[in-house]
This record gives C-alpha cells, sequence and structure tokens, in this order.
C-alpha cells in the first residue's frame, strides 16, 4: 500500500467536509495509480475491537468499532486496544505513508504508532480538535474560545459526566493537552488550509507556529455535470439552504430561530432547505422543535445531486466555531449561489464579497441579513457577482500532497517538541477515572 488515510468517519455513514474531501483525494490518488486505502473510525460501537473492511466507490475502507461507551468524550481519547489493533494493522498492510485526518473514535497517539512501526506519517488538521476538549472552540453560550489550552483555562468548560473531582478534571485537560502536542511534534509534517488556523493553533497549544504548514485544500467540482441553476427571479419565494453535517456548532439552532423572524414577517415569500444527518437524535428533536409549524424541510443525508434538485438561491452556514476552511463554500460557489455566514474563522474570509457576515450566535443579526435577501432582489445579484475563484483544483492539490509524501519519506523524523505521553501515565490516569467513577456506587464505608 502507498498511502492509508485515517479519519474519525467515512461515507456513506457521514458526508462532513472533512470525509468528502479524504474521498475525493483517495479516489485521485488511486487514479494516479497508487494503491491508495481509508481507515475510518465509526459512531457505532460493538462488543469488542475489530477492524471490518468495506469498499466504497471502489475505495478499499476498513472500519474500526470501538467497544466503550461515550468514545467522543476527551477523556476517553486513549484506548489501548484500538492503539493494538492500529499498530497490528500497520504491520500487516505495511503503508509507505500514512495521513492522518482525525483521532476522534480511534485513538490519540497514531502517529506515534506510526513511528515505533517505522511508517512516516503526515497530518492535516480540519478543525481546532488538538487544541480544544470541546473541539470546536466553542464555550457554552457560544462564544467562541482563544484562550490557551490548560486546565485553568479549560475546566469550567470540559464536557463532563458530573461527578469527577476537580483534580481529575485538570489531569484530563492536561493528559489531553499533552497527547496532542507530542503527536504534532512527531508527525512529519502538519498542514492547515489558512494561515490564520496555523496562528490560533500555537497561540493556544505552544507547539511552534513553524510546525503547521498552509496548503489550501483542493476541491472537486461536484455539479459540472449538472445544469446550471437557474438566477433568481423577483417574486419568486427565495429559497435559503444549510447543507453538511448538522452538529450543534454549526449553528443551525441558531438559523431556525432567525428563519422564524423571517417568516413571520413575510409569510409565504421564504423557505429554508437543512440537508445533511444530524450529531444526535435527541438534537434531531430539538431542530425539529424549532422548525415546528414553518416552511422547512429537513433532507437528510445527501449526495451531490440531491442538494443540486433543491434549487436553492442562497446557502446559510452560521458555525457559532472557529470554521478552519469550510468545503461548503467551494460547493455553494460552484453552483454560482451568494452566501450569509457568521463571522468566525476562514468563512468570512474566504467568501469575501459574496457573502454577508452575522454575528455567531445571535439570531436576531442573522435574521436581519435573511430577510434583505428577501426583500432587496438586487443584493443576490450584486453579492453573486462577487464570487471569488475557486480553491485549487483536485489535481493541483494532489501534486502538493506528493510532495508533501515524498518530502516525509525522505527525511529523517523530526526532533520532537514535546516528548510522547508515557503509558503508564495514561493508565493512572484510566485507574483515577475507575475509582471515581466506583465511588458513586460503593456504599459509605466500602465494599460489604
Amino acid at each position: 500500500m502507498d498511502v492509508l488515510h485515517v479519519i474519525h468517519q467515512f461515507p456513506p455513514e457521514s458526508h462532513g467536509g472533512s470525509e468528502s474531501y479524504v474521498f475525493d483525494v483517495a479516489r485521485q490518488q488511486r487514479a494516479r495509480g497508487l494503491a491508495v486505502e481509508v481507515l475510518a473510525g465509526t459512531k457505532h460501537a460493538a462488543e469488542r475491537v475489530h477492524i471490518v473492511a468495506d469498499e466504497v466507490d471502489g475505495l478499499p475502507v476498513h472500519r474500526l468499532h470501538r467497544d466503550d461507551l461515550f468514545f467522543d468524550h476527551h477523556v476517553k481519547m486513549w484506548h489501548p486496544l484500538v492503539e493494538m489493533a492500529f499498530e497490528a494493522f500497520l504491520r500487516e498492510r505495511r503503508p509507505a505513508l500514512v495521513h492522518v485526518h482525525h483521532w476522534v473514535r480511534l485513538t490519540c497517539n497514531l502517529i506515534e504508532v506510526c513511528e515505533r512501526v517505522g511508517v512516516p506519517a503526515v497530518v492535516t488538521l480540519h478543525d481546532y480538535y488538538t487544541s480544544c476538549p470541546r473541539a470546536f472552540r466553542r464555550r457554552p453560550g457560544d462564544e467562541a474560545c482563544r484562550r490557551e489550552l490548560s486546565a485553568a483555562s479549560c475546566r469550567d468548560c470540559v464536557p463532563r459526566y458530573g461527578y469527577e473531582p476537580p483534580h481529575e478534571l485538570d489531569d484530563g485537560i492536561e493528559l489531553f493537552r499533552d497527547h496532542y502536542r507530542a503527536e504534532l511534534s512527531l508527525a512529519r509534517s502538519v498542514l492547515v488550509a489558512v494561515g490564520s488556523t496555523a496562528d490560533l493553533l500555537a497561540m493556544t497549544t505552544g507547539v511552534a507556529r513553524d510546525r503547521y504548514r498552509v496548503v489550501p485544500l483542493g476541491y472537486k467540482r461536484r455539479f459540472s455535470d449538472m445544469s446550471t441553476l437557474g438566477a433568481l427571479r423577483e417574486g419568486d419565494p427565495l429559497a435559503f439552504a444549510f447543507w453538511g453535517g448538522i452538529g450543534r456548532h454549526k449553528g443551525v439552532d441558531v438559523l431556525l430561530q432567525a428563519f422564524r423572524q423571517v417568516v413571520r414577517d413575510r409569510p409565504g415569500r421564504a423557505h429554508l432547505h437543512v440537508l445533511g444527518g444530524f450529531e444526535s437524535d435527541a438534537f434531531a428533536d430539538e431542530l425539529r422543535a424549532l422548525a415546528k409549524d414553518l416552511p422547512v424541510t429537513f433532507h437528510g443525508p445527501f449526495e451531490a445531486h440531491q442538494l443540486h434538485a433543491v434549487g436553492p438561491h442562497v446557502g446559510v452556514f452560521p458555525s457559532t466555531c472557529i470554521e478552519t476552511f469550510g468545503l461548503v463554500l467551494d460547493e455553494c460557489f460552484e453552483l454560482g449561489l451568494p452566501c450569509i455566514t457568521s463571522d468566525l474563522g476562514a468563512l468570512p474570509e474566504r467568501a469575501g464579497g459574496a457573502g454577508l457576515r452575522t454575528r455567531a450566535g445571535d439570531p436576531d443579526d442573522l435574521a436581519k441579513a435573511m430577510a434583505r435577501m428577501v426583500d432587496e432582489p438586487r443584493l443576490w445579484h450584486d453579492l453573486r457577482a462577487q464570487i471569488p475563484a475557486s480553491s485549487p483544483d483536485l489535481d493541483r492539490h494532489v501534486d502538493d500532497l506528493l510532495h508533501i509524501y515524498d518530502e516525509a519519506r525522505r527525511a529523517p523524523p523530526p526532533a520532537p517538541q514535546f516528548a510522547a505521553v508515557p503509558a503508564a501515565r495514561r493508565l493512572a490516569f484510566l485507574l483515577k477515572q475507575r475509582d471515581s467513577a466506583m465511588s458513586q456506587l460503593i456504599p459509605p464505608g466500602g465494599p460489604s
């Protein structure tokens, strides 16, 4: 095998931006004659840790199932049996290079295992996970966070079970920080799509800024074999659309609150389409309640042709997290649509004059922008005229990646800025977690 891509989930289970990117890159690399495979986590736990062989559009995909509960929780980032399964997989399949795109649902020491086996690894950071135990640098109340990753900064924000003593919370945060510092130190190359992502990661983690290499993501056109969407005609109802993974950090709850205001004052003049899979059943129920009696259609998981068939007029992406790129904007602009984004991260930067920006987490401000699109038909044409040049095409991007892979294979391992976390420290933390959980079950005075 020439290249193994490693990611937290993969189609058809999920069609988020990072999964779509890896799918496109892997297929393009295979078209160049490379032997490319994917190892993916999954949201479906099993009775035991194991890997299931699969195939998606001719691409070999190996889905690794964990055997525990709550495995997206930051204190469950390390799994010793997943580590063993990943190492055994590498020794059996012998990839020439591993390209890591995420650790969630797998284990936090993938790069360490690669180095142990003698396989060079590069990383693409698709989000801020390595700097945030909540993954998206978004504090309760929707505050975008630029704090240093530390126990002092994060203890009032991290997800918790509810019974942990303060010292356990602090140890979990520091262990998370030290694991990902070590992983980024060990990687042969660490790629980000925009410079602002590297700046914030360096500032919040202490991993040196020169460890990050800016490589804009490539984009494979989704709609080139489909008809051009018709221009907005005055008097037609305006079709707003959100698409992508539907997690709370994407601001879809804010969008529905804003849309209710728009519809209240402009009945019959707008419709909202929401395309994508929900992060949980509970969040789906919450969003459906917010959409009650509104002209909103939830389409569920989708393919490109289904988005095209909806015929949207405006893409709305009100993320409440600090986005690192946003492939949805490439799709939006390929469709010839203007957009509305939040004011955080890469989305407003990339949208430029083709979009309206609104205060993240503020439904009133978002409603004003959406109302302008309904009330000012000329605005749609003005914004559409400013759609920026597309991202590098996939061929050029794959050329860049192959050059980086070649460098990674030829260069010696870097002198790490941060050392790997000893296994004894991981085990000590697991014992601490076990004892604090058991304390909730054992009666006063100890077991009888």
